[in-house]
């Protein structure tokens, strides 16, 4: 039976305890501490101030305080320690398991020394809490650097855990989250870190890379245009701002945004994803001259990107430089030989370039050959044979178009000419009203249409399709308005 000669030494057994076996690694070795304790440091457990702090300060300097488990275990301990030690002062009660256990501390003097060691060893304890937190911290920005952003992002959660409104690890959680894919996990992290960092561009970067990943497409444009407020050279939140435009078809917007990202970069840009969209960007925005230069970089930083080349083959096509077109064509063929744009490519070259509607067929067929009734291929098809007159083996091509794309408005109207050609004059009449539905601006049905009514001698239909070209300024008013005049 252990019999201590006073409460308090009970107290400082108990710290003693704890401050000697922290953390142990299982039951078995926790068991062999406390046993090796109780027998042979009963008679000798340090009940003086000196010892105590020479035990408090040798196991701190001792562990790894890069432990939470430690930071607890060893102030309890400690608080075990003070209490012993101070009660001792103030106590004189002998002790023994069969006696009350009561605790003295009435004299003022003894409560203020205990009450300002208890505040120190707690600022203590809140020190060592922040010192394994900035440790950890500094622990991650390291694998971070190394490129290991999952075990980064678990340094920094721990010390987000033992540190509340650390926005430095919070940040640094939220960039890992984005590297490792976590989108949502980055929107958490990255929304407590703005509620600190609320004038720092990086978190609002950050946070807008989460939303265009999640295709929260309006929120990250906010945080992208918050991080340029500012700052306002932040060029990838230029280049990213230019991405959600090119992904929406907005070009014009998606340029301005490119522009602006070579001119804030701090050194020459060698994205060949970014040259290629800025090419296809200009190709759609009709500027075929800059979109070539712009493709002709994409190629430097890759030479293996099957589009770039396809791109490239669309701006010489439009600048009517068709050798040129149709060699990118072919670059991209040996790169792909079994995709079937690059030869519909080509096709279009002889089409409406070259005007070879033989060789454009020849075109076609192969692209049909690898993918059987493919629209843009289909289309071409019937569009050749009514240019050859053909026009009843047209209307299948057409049809098969239609199929593939049911908006595919200048397939509606090239179907319409091929049965106004075969007399199918009502069935023409109601793939030009498709086609109207479909694009109300559009031309080309309005022409036929006129046509099929000056040949059926419906004056008024026929001058109503005058006057709605009129109203869209086309070339063809004064040709078929002299046709309505001889009716």
């Amino acid at each position: 039976m252990l019999c201590f000669k006073s409460n308090n030494n009970l107290f400082i057994f108990i710290g003693f305890l704890f401050t000697k076996a922290l953390e142990p690694k299982n039951r078995k070795q926790r068991n062999c501490r406390f046993q090796h304790s109780m027998t042979n440091k009963v008679n000798n457990i340090p009940t003086s101030g000196t010892m105590i702090i020479e035990r408090w300060s040798t196991i701190y300097r001792k562990r790894d305080k890069h432990n939470f488990g430690f930071v607890i275990w060893f102030f309890t301990g400690t608080c075990f320690l003070i209490i012993g030690f101070f009660g001792s002062k103030n106590t004189h009660q002998r002790v023994c398991p069969h006696q009350p256990k009561t605790l003295n501390f009435t004299q003022k003097q003894g409560m203020k020394q205990l009450i300002a060691v208890i505040t120190v060893c707690l600022f203590t304890l809140s020190g060592a809490v922040a010192q394994t937190a900035e440790t950890l911290y500094n622990e991650g920005v390291k694998l971070k650097q190394e490129k290991k952003s999952a075990l980064a992002l678990e340094k920094f959660k721990q010390a987000a855990n033992l540190k509340p409104n650390y926005y430095e690890a919070l940040y640094e959680m939220g960039w890992c989250q984005n590297d490792t894919k976590d989108y949502t996990g980055a929107m958490v992290s990255l929304r407590k870190a703005r509620n600190g960092w609320n004038t720092i561009p990086k978190v609002f970067f950050e946070l807008g890379y989460a939303f265009e990943k999640k295709e929260m497409y309006d929120s990250a444009i906010v945080s992208y245009n918050r991080c340029l407020q500012l700052k306002s050279d932040y060029s990838l939140a230029h280049k990213q701002l230019g991405y959600i435009a090119y992904t929406q078809n907005r070009y014009t917007a998606a340029l301005s945004h490119f522009a602006g990202y070579i001119s804030t970069a701090k050194t020459e840009v060698s994205d060949y994803l970014f040259w290629y969209r800025k090419g296809f960007s200009e190709n759609a925005e009709k500027k075929f001259t800059e979109s070539k230069e712009s493709l002709q970089k994409s190629l430097l930083y890759k030479k293996d990107y099957t589009n770039t080349y396809l791109e490239l083959g669309f701006a010489c096509t439009k600048l009517k430089q068709d050798d040129d077109a149709i060699n990118w064509f072919n670059e991209a063929i040996k790169l792909e030989p079994r995709s079937h744009i690059g030869y519909n490519g080509i096709a279009e070259v002889y089409r409406d370039n070259k005007k070879d509607m033989d060789l454009a067929m020849t075109w076609y067929q192969k692209s049909l050959s690898i993918k059987p009734r493919e629209r843009k291929a289909s289309f071409g098809m019937g569009y050749c044979l009514n240019s050859k007159q053909k026009y009843a083996e047209a209307i299948d091509y057409l049809k098969t178009a239609i199929e593939q794309e049911p908006t595919y408005t200048a397939a509606f109207v090239e179907l319409g000419y091929s049965y106004f050609k075969t007399g199918s004059e009502t069935e023409a009449l109601n793939q030009f009203s498709k086609a109207l539905t479909l694009n109300p601006k559009n031309e080309n049905a309005r022409y036929y249409a006129c046509l099929v009514y000056v040949n059926q001698k419906n004056k008024t239909k026929a001058q109503q399709m005058v006057d709605e070209l009129k109203v869209l300024s086309s070339k063809h008013v004064t040709t078929l308005q002299e046709k309505v005049n001889k009716m």
